[in-house]
Formats: structure tokens, C-alpha cells, sequence
């Protein structure tokens, strides 16, 4: 498993899930373990919606500038306050 409390990559994040996925599937999980799967793979499955929201907007803001030469502007983070003055 990804470490606990630690930042883990998506690609990981997806290969917990992939694997929690085929234990439920599988049918060979008892009952309690398969609910806290399910639960842990819904915390899995945020999370990954979250870095992949991340992604979008960092590809959104990727413009071409008065020049024509292509520009990144980083997105904010979320969570963050977009009053900020940004």
C-alpha cells in the first residue's frame, strides 16, 4: 500500500485502487474487509479526482501570449482562496 499519512503519486494512488478493485471482485474477501476496501478505495478514487482536476487546470491556463510564444501559468491550489489577489 501507498504510505499512510505521506504524499503518494496518482500512479500509485491507481494501482491501490486497481488492486482493491480485484479483491472485491474476486469475492474472496470477507464482508468487513471488503466494506473497509470500498471505503478506502473511495478515498482512492477522490483523491485521484482531485490530482487530475490539478491537471486540467494547469493545461487550461497554458496559452499562447501576445508573441505567439506558448506561456504556463500555474494554477492555484486548491483548497486555496482565489481572493487572494491572484
Amino acid at each position: 500500500m501507498a504510505k499512510e499519512g505521506g504524499k503518494r503519486s496518482f500512479e500509485q494512488a491507481m494501482g491501490e485502487l486497481e488492486k482493491i478493485v480485484q479483491a472485491i471482485e474476486s469475492g474472496q474477501v470477507p464482508l468487513e474487509e471488503a466494506l473497509a476496501q470500498y471505503e478506502k478505495g473511495i478515498e482512492l478514487i477522490s483523491y485521484c479526482q482531485k490530482v487530475l482536476g490539478q491537471a486540467e487546470q494547469k493545461i487550461t491556463q497554458l496559452s499562447k501570449g501576445l508573441d505567439g510564444e506558448l506561456k504556463v501559468q500555474d494554477a492555484p491550489q486548491l483548497g486555496q482562496n482565489d481572493s487572494a489577489g491572484q
